[in-house]
């Protein structure tokens, strides 16, 4: 196994790779936990503090809704809810099997290392666009 450590520092892409390796699984047996039972026991706890409050959507607005609706197979209700977690999901996939390609390539030799923030900046602008498009929404159902 190769080290992830170079030049005595770790490679962001290395870490987030034997991260995403581990987790896959715990985080699918847990979805379909809460699609199938969790859900109905637990779902009114999740309800959003912001939106009782204020009265407006909060960014992260309708992720357990999406993650329930993503385990039980409806992509189409999980993207209509938060589009943010099809979006992890896509860039999950992608990031992992880019990486496995990269390192697994013939020729391989040094890589060079994948840019974790596009990941992160790609979702925050997911994450503004379904918020501010909810706001605009709310907006015109009251005029």
């Amino acid at each position: 196994m190769n080290s992830i450590k170079t030049n005595r520092k770790y490679r962001a892409d290395e870490v987030f790779y034997q991260i995403g390796k581990v987790i896959w699984l715990p985080f699918i047996i847990a979805g379909f936990w809460f699609a199938y039972e969790g859900y109905d026991r637990y779902g009114e706890l999740a309800e959003c503090s912001i939106k009782k409050i204020s009265g407006l959507p909060c960014p992260g607005c309708g992720g357990t809704r999406a993650f329930y609706y993503l385990f039980c197979g409806e992509l189409g209700e999980s993207f209509r809810m938060n589009p943010t977690v099809i979006y992890g999901v896509v860039a999950y996939i992608h990031f992992m099997l880019l990486y496995f390609y990269r390192k697994h390539k013939r020729g391989g030799g040094r890589q060079e290392e994948i840019y974790i923030p596009y990941y992160m900046y790609a979702a925050i602008a997911v994450i503004l666009v379904q918020w501010m498009i909810k706001i605009v929404r709310m907006i015109l159902l009251i005029i």
